[in-house]
């Protein structure tokens, strides 16, 4: 059973850095984004599923916020930019106070009362080369566990760079999928587009211990993701591969937390085992 109060003074510590002078400079500079991901793990290790309307609220506070260690920008320029950031922060501050507030009136969320599998539908972000047939049997496949795929070609950007709205929908994320088809050669072998690379790392960061590999048949990885555990497919078949992100999922704590899988052949298999180690 969570102990509530526990959570609590993680929630109330993590205020308190927020409202650190020396603290704001600190996260200015580059460590907000550990500091935003620390709070919502906080959520989701404490209440699993049912804390998915809490994390959503406060993924929607900070996905876009601006990151001045990412940009590279000299003079007044450089000002502007960390002026924008510090004037995000007090929306920030007061999202995490009122997610404190609602914790202490009403208690832990519970998944029954959270709509789990309606409305609050896990959100997973699918990392991926260019269009393919292998994408859409994923996607409709997630749809049919219950999940929402957020592939971001195909959502909107509502005035976002490609930057900008890649860093929204995976903050909005719960975990991610990297689904590498083999499109470029690189060294006499097929690897996965660029954006992919440089996409993982970003997920590394953003979901440690939340991510699931995929590699096309004949394709590879590159080496930073050599010890990683990974899952063959191909546009033919995906049945391995489905089986991989179900046995994540069930680890993840998220499967069967939402509604009963809609696809009448689902089927959820043993626990034990599964993957691929990449070979090097």
């Amino acid at each position: 059973m969570t102990d509530l109060n526990a959570v609590l003074k993680l929630l109330k510590d993590k205020l308190s850095e927020l409202d650190s002078d020396a603290q704001v400079k600190e996260f200015s500079g580059g460590t907000f984004r550990a500091w935003a991901f620390s709070v919502d793990s906080i959520l989701a290790r404490a209440f699993g599923p049912a804390a998915m309307r809490l994390r959503d609220t406060w993924a929607r506070v900070t996905a876009g916020l601006p990151w001045p260690h990412e940009v590279v920008i000299l003079g007044a320029q450089e000002i502007h930019f960390k002026l924008m950031f510090q004037k995000r922060l007090p929306e920030v501050r007061a999202t995490l106070q009122t997610i404190i507030d609602e914790l202490e009136t009403f208690g832990a969320p519970r998944a029954e009362e959270e709509g789990i599998g309606t409305a609050a539908r896990p959100k997973v972000f699918i990392a991926h080369g260019g269009e393919s047939e292998a994408l859409n049997k994923l996607c409709s496949f997630l749809d049919d566990l219950g999940a929402k795929p957020l592939v971001v070609e195909r959502l909107p950007s509502e005035g976002r760079s490609v930057n900008e709205n890649v860093e929204y929908y995976m903050e909005m994320a719960h975990c991610a999928i990297v689904l590498a088809t083999g499109d470029d050669p690189v060294d006499g072998r097929l690897q996965a587009r660029a954006n992919v690379h440089i996409e993982l790392g970003r997920l590394q960061e953003r979901f440690p211990g939340r991510i699931i590999y995929l590699l096309e048949e004949d394709a590879a990885f590159p080496s930073n993701v050599n010890e990683k555990v990974w899952e063959r497919f191909s546009d033919g078949n995906m049945e391995k591969a489905h089986q991989k992100v179900i046995r994540e999922f069930t680890a993840f704590g998220l499967l069967g937390a939402w509604a009963e899988p809609k696809a009448d052949n689902v089927a959820v298999p043993p626990p034990a085992g599964g993957g691929t180690p990449c070979a090097g």
